[in-house]
């Protein structure tokens, strides 16, 4: 009984039991089941505090999965957003050395067949040719006159104020390089007359001479359109790589191809209808004789 006594003694310190009042008599059968009630109790409050701590972590560790989640997938975006991007660049990259494959493939033709074309090029439909030539393709100022219109007439096309300035600026000197190249190309009309064979100079040159003559103006004549094939470009280039951003300047490489490749359409149309004209429909309600 002493051992029994000072076990429970033990226990009841430990779980903050009284001691039992010494004016009512206790049996050891109330006592073990008061304290099998404040353990069971005891237990009870622990358990129920573990389980809302755990309900607390599995909330907390579900945002952290979905806000995880969520940035993985703008991530994605993000990653293919750049990826397109990069794409857009080569893509435009790509055309730009296009245009300086175009306009410099003159710079290394220097026979006097090859320049002629280059004047007057034999593969345009007339139309085509009188719409865009200007030395034998566009006018550099119709270019930058092409991002104006745009920028004039599209919503999303995002020139801004500065780039509006520059543009300006832009189309003023080369306003003044093109006439510079105009007034070299007009001084070479007027003298070519003295280069030809039935001209008075050539009348007293021999044969070596004249033809000697004549290749120099040929490659006078090179000059000036290789300098207007190097303003050519650099206006493309300064409008595709300077002057517009990656989207404003697809759009433009978009509506230059699209208005060059209407005017040849309406080029080939109207030289085919020349060379095929049209057979006249006969009349309605007009009979065939047999």
């Amino acid at each position: 009984n002493f051992i029994n006594w000072y076990v429970f003694l033990h226990i009841s310190e430990e779980n903050g039991f009284e001691e039992p009042n010494n004016g009512e008599e206790v049996s050891w059968d109330d006592l073990e089941r008061e304290a099998a009630s404040n353990i069971s109790s005891k237990r009870t409050g622990r358990s129920h505090h573990h389980d809302s701590s755990r309900k607390g972590e599995e909330l907390s560790g579900d945002l952290y999965e979905l806000w995880r989640q969520e940035q993985n997938s703008i991530a994605a975006r993000l990653d293919k957003e750049l990826k397109s991007r990069w794409e857009l660049d080569e893509l435009i990259e790509e055309q730009l050395s296009r245009y300086q494959s175009h306009y410099y493939k003159s710079m290394v033709s220097t026979s006097l067949k090859d320049v002629s074309s280059l004047v007057l090029p034999t593969w345009l439909p007339p139309h085509e040719l009188a719409a865009v030539a200007w030395l034998g393709d566009w006018r550099p100022t119709s270019i930058l006159d092409l991002v104006r219109i745009l920028a004039a007439q599209n919503p999303s096309f995002s020139l801004s104020e500065s780039s509006e300035r520059v543009l300006s600026q832009l189309l003023r000197e080369i306003r003044i390089e093109e006439a510079v190249i105009d007034e070299e190309y007009a001084e070479i009309q007027a003298t070519c007359v003295l280069h030809l064979p039935f001209s008075p100079l050539c009348s007293t040159r021999s044969h070596e001479e004249a033809l000697r003559s004549v290749q120099e103006l040929f490659g006078n004549i090179h000059k000036v359109i290789s300098k207007a094939q190097r303003l050519r470009y650099k206006v493309l280039e300064l409008v595709m790589k300077k002057l517009l951003n990656q989207t404003d300047t697809a759009e433009f490489v978009v509506a230059f191809a699209g208005i060059q490749d209407a005017i040849h359409q309406f080029g080939e149309q109207k030289k085919l209808k020349r060379l095929y004209p049209a057979v006249p429909s006969p009349l309605k309600g007009s009979g065939s004789s047999s």
